[in-house]
């Protein structure tokens, strides 16, 4: 059995559509077969009815784009999640991305801003992290509505999502410490 790593403070963020200004899943998929497909409300309509298979196809597609594009591609970041990111940073948490994303991209936005990382499934972020790390204060920054576990166990956390996203995460964390970005 693996020994947990012992963190005092942990900052969790997410990285497609907090950290980065959109999924970078999505994005290369975009970019490398030239197309707005990936984005469109044919695809979006199709994940909402086959999510697995969806996923399936994505996944296959990704995994044809040669390696040394993967292992560069980034995206614009997100200031404002920079700017808490380094504010954490400054108060002595441990700055760790857990993202769904696939690892390479997940590795580059790591590089680039100098933290670790952890690839975790879809609604399974607080197990992989709970699995992996203790802690004694954990602060959570995410968009995502499967991380609502991960927020559930979170000492503080910064949402950052739409205002027609709003009701959800508020309608699911009664009586939690967290804030909206922007708010």
């Amino acid at each position: 059995m693996m020994k947990k790593i012992n963190i005092k403070k942990l900052a969790v963020f997410d990285l497609d559509d907090t950290l980065y200004l959109g999924n970078s899943h999505i994005e290369i998929l975009c970019e490398y077969y030239r197309t707005k497909l990936f984005k469109g409300l044919l695809l979006k309509i199709f994940f909402k009815l086959l999510p697995n298979i969806a996923i399936k196809i994505n996944n296959y597609l990704y995994s044809k784009i040669p390696e040394n594009i993967k292992k560069i591609f980034i995206l614009p970041f997100n200031n404002d999640v920079l700017r808490l990111l380094e504010q954490k940073r400054k108060q002595k948490y441990y700055i760790l991305i857990v993202s769904n994303a696939p690892i390479e991209l997940i590795e580059n936005a790591a590089k680039i801003l100098n933290v670790n990382y952890l690839y975790a499934p879809p609604y399974k972020k607080e197990k992989v992290l709970l699995k992996l790390y203790s802690y004694e204060k954990l602060f959570v920054c995410t968009d995502n509505k499967s991380d609502i576990a991960l927020l559930k166990i979170a000492d503080e956390a910064m949402i950052v999502c739409k205002n027609k996203n709003k009701k959800f995460f508020v309608d699911s964390l009664k009586n939690k410490n967290y804030k909206f970005l922007g708010d």
